[in-house]
């Protein structure tokens, strides 16, 4: 009997899964992963999760860029490839490599996002960028991008940014020029690196090298987009910036992303004092309920004031628009609304000055922070 190879099976795979979940068979794993980069979906397409992902990957699948392929992880019982593996937590994305599983995929659910990790994992941690028509292409090539412009004689910025680039390899790409030419026609004056958002279409550059940890806490700042996406990698460093956290969850990424469109000159302006996330419930189901939010009742929003520990639902019967988010943001400062509590937690104070101590809350917390302060509409805000 003809046996197709790995190639061929994902060709078709690919061609099956536009319209729909069409798996790989279970005993075709290894022959599957077997050579170059191959992504794998284990998925239970029953379950809310990996339903939610399907039309996602099934976009990543249709682009045809990188070898996808999917495996289903429901009822196939000891012999099925997710025991194997030791699947244990589903929908779970896994890169492979010449047949080894080399990194888990912790980043959004979204197709574009899906492909550039794996495009991303094949370049090495920093690419060297030799001419300006590599230095266009690389900038596009990520949603993030750093490319450092260098002096070839001093090497201590550029060991810098490489132990800064395997530390973020997960999520951003990095490259360096060291032709003085090409950083010359970019108005860059060396030593430096600059930050390409493609989401937000902006740039931020650095100059001050000095030490690996203060060019850690820039890439974590400068990479932030104007409204971001929570996720495992990212929702550690965002707390810690201290600031006021904006929750946006919705129920599907269409919404996720028209969110982030019709709020997107609201967030700009007060980038620098709050921290805007979209959210994904399903990726973190137990966060709506810390916050003290209906898990049923989507779109929802709330404000988490770190430095005080204080949350604030956004109202249940209001769009989430720029202008009613402004005047929500002032019936918050003029003490209209009052902070969430827990069920069976009471203060005597609910002044902005107090801290409000939420066990279910905890979880979110940041200590020693110093006091916020954000500008909204003439007065200083949550």
């Amino acid at each position: 009997m003809y046996k197709m190879t790995s190639w061929a099976l994902l060709l078709l795979a690919g061609v099956r899964l536009v319209a729909g979940w069409e798996h790989a068979a279970p005993e075709d794993f290894r022959e599957v992963v077997a050579e170059g980069d191959v992504l794998v979906a284990f998925v239970a397409p029953d379950e809310p999760e990996s339903a939610a992902l399907e039309p996602e990957w099934l976009s990543a699948v249709a682009k045809g860029k990188e070898r996808l392929v999917s495996f289903d992880c429901s009822g196939e019982g000891e012999e099925s490839a997710c025991d194997r593996e030791g699947v244990d937590s589903l929908p779970l994305i896994v890169l492979f490599q010449n047949g080894d599983a080399v990194k888990h995929y912790q980043g959004p659910a979204r197709a574009e996002a899906i492909l550039n990790f794996v495009a991303r994992r094949r370049r090495p941690a920093v690419s060297e960028i030799l001419t300006a028509e590599q230095l266009s292409a690389f900038k596009t090539a990520d949603e993030t991008v750093f490319v450092a412009y260098l002096d070839p004689k001093d090497p201590a910025p550029g060991e810098v940014v490489a132990d800064a680039a395997r530390l973020f390899r997960d999520e951003f790409s990095f490259g360096t020029v060291t032709d003085a030419a090409v950083a010359e026609a970019q108005g860059v004056k060396v030593p430096a690196v600059v930050c390409y958002k493609l989401v937000d279409g902006d740039t931020v550059q650095f100059s001050e090298f000095g030490d690996l940890e203060k060019f850690v806490n820039w890439v974590e700042e400068a990479s932030r987009p104007v409204i971001g996406e929570l996720t495992v990698l990212n929702r550690e460093r965002l707390l810690r910036r201290g600031w006021p956290m904006i929750y946006l969850f919705s129920s599907s990424e269409a919404e996720r992303q028209q969110l982030r469109k019709t709020l997107y000159k609201f967030a700009r302006s007060y980038y620098d004092s709050l921290t805007a996330v979209l959210v994904d419930p399903l990726e973190f189901p137990s966060l709506m309920g810390e916050l003290g939010l209906d898990p049923n009742v989507l779109p929802a929003g709330a404000v988490h004031q770190l430095s005080l520990d204080r949350i604030f639902h956004y109202p249940k019967d209001k769009p989430l628009s720029p202008s009613a988010l402004q005047q929500w943001g002032l019936d918050v400062y003029q003490e209209r609304i009052k902070p969430w509590r827990p069920p069976g937690v009471t203060t005597s104070n609910d002044h902005p000055g107090l801290t409000v101590s939420a066990s279910a809350s905890a979880k979110l917390s940041v200590q020693n922070i110093p006091g916020v302060k954000i500008k909204i509409a003439g007065h200083d805000e949550l």
